[in-house]
């Protein structure tokens, strides 16, 4: 008996798994970058706001995309550190999610 693994096995399989988990970890980073894009321009549009009960609405939604943006970035290191990549300072560095506002 052979201790070869057949063409197109294991190494096929391995092969293929990479490329869908590099693929789930570029739709989760396309993701982020999409959200922090909308918290920006949310931020900005409300530096021109007065005071009052819209600016505290638009407060409240700021707060819950940035939420949404930190669970993204984690999701995205979670991703990463399966994959073996223990160091994580280009996605803190990529992906800067700004602080709260409330």
């Amino acid at each position: 008996m052979s201790s070869r693994a057949p063409v197109g096995g294991t190494l096929s399989i391995e092969v293929h798994l990479r490329a869908e988990a590099a693929s789930s970890l570029k739709a989760v980073g396309h993701r982020l970058d999409r959200q922090l894009t909308a918290l920006r321009e949310l931020g900005a549009q409300m530096q021109a706001m007065p005071l009052g009960a819209a600016r505290e609405k638009r407060v409240a939604e700021y707060d819950e995309k940035r939420r949404e943006a930190e669970y993204l970035k984690w999701t995205l290191i979670v991703q990463r550190e399966a994959m073996g990549l223990a160091h994580h300072e280009d996605v803190h560095e990529l992906y800067r999610v700004p602080p709260k506002l409330s």
